[in-house]
């Protein structure tokens, strides 16, 4: 398929910019008044409208509705199950808020045990995510990495066959099946994957993380390990192995693009962006980059973005 023809495709592959969060309602009770002020002083500076509902007895959403909101701009931060229920059987996103204990949230899309790490970012995401939307991970000059829509799929595919894909995975991860069922499941299970890389409203590749596997590699298997180091020893500091890979994990870069789309410096773009948000956002400690030996356009893009050849062992 020659670029001129791809390029028909152009036009109805994203919706970019609809709704954004804009909206924070927090029904909480007293345990909760000191971290959810800080969480609403944080929140405004951001542009967030925030309120707090009263608890007097009156029912959640009749307090609702005397704020007046879009479903889609908003969230609700609760503590009490049985809100969280009605709420999201309502279409609304909730959050369910308790401390370390058996409490059930059903319809929750996350449940929080303190908002260290909330900001509006973060619950924008998995409000987007709880709405079947994809949720906008970055943007560079001129690219848009966002996780993957359902209509992304099948051009996904494409480039993946055409391009040889994600070179280290199995081929059948580029079936429009496998694919579908990873979309369906993994930002939600993970918060994080690999991300559509959208150009001018088209979808060039993707670009993302998995949880990295150390695996025993073999000569015949060609392939050389990368690493990035991210998380300073001081983060670190008295924490074991363990604990170490529980609060900063060590992730493997993932990345295609399609050849159409090669040489351009898009690669560079979106790989930068996407370590970018994992030092940001997700805690790394290590990015690994899995590179075979004959690709040296990977290996001049791993040294470019400040990779170091490394053994398997960190």
């Amino acid at each position: 398929m020659e670029l001129e023809e791809r390029m028909e495709y152009n036009g109805a592959w994203d919706e970019e910019r609809k709704d954004e969060l804009k909206r924070v309602f927090f029904d909480l009770g007293k345990e909760w008044e000191n971290e959810a002020k800080m969480l609403r002083e944080r929140l405004r500076a951001e542009g967030i409208s925030c309120t707090a509902l009263e608890r007097s007895g009156a029912d959640l959403q009749w307090s609702l509705k005397t704020a007046p909101f879009r479903k889609r701009e908003a969230v609700v931060l609760t503590d009490s199950p049985a809100a969280g229920k009605r709420l999201s059987q309502e279409g609304i996103v909730c959050f369910g808020c308790q401390r370390k204990g058996n409490a059930w949230f059903e319809g929750a899309v996350l449940v929080l045990e303190g908002f260290d790490e909330v900001d509006a970012r973060y619950l924008e995401e998995w409000m987007c995510r709880a709405q079947g939307r994809p949720a906008r991970i970055a943007e560079t000059e001129r690219l848009l990495l966002r996780e993957m829509d359902e209509k992304d799929l099948p051009e996904l595919v494409r480039i993946g066959r055409e391009g040889n894909g994600l070179a280290l995975l199995s081929e059948d991860v580029f079936s429009l099946e496998r694919l579908s069922s990873y979309w369906a499941t993994a930002y939600r299970l993970q918060g994080y994957g690999l991300w559509s890389v959208l150009y001018e409203g088209r979808v060039i590749g993707c670009c993302g993380f998995a949880p990295y596997e150390e695996k025993r590699i073999r000569k015949e298997d060609r392939v050389q390990i990368w690493s990035y180091r991210m998380c300073c020893d001081t983060e670190c500091a008295g924490m074991n192995k363990n604990e170490r890979e529980a609060e900063h994990p060590i992730l493997e870069l993932q990345y295609m693009l399609d050849t159409a789309y090669r040489r351009q410096g898009f690669g560079t773009e979106m790989c930068q962006a996407a370590l970018q948000y994992a030092d940001e956002r997700l805690g790394a400690d290590t990015i690994c980059l899995r590179i075979r030996t004959d690709n040296a356009a990977s290996q001049a893009l791993a040294q470019k973005l400040g990779f170091q050849y490394s053994a398997l062992h960190f």
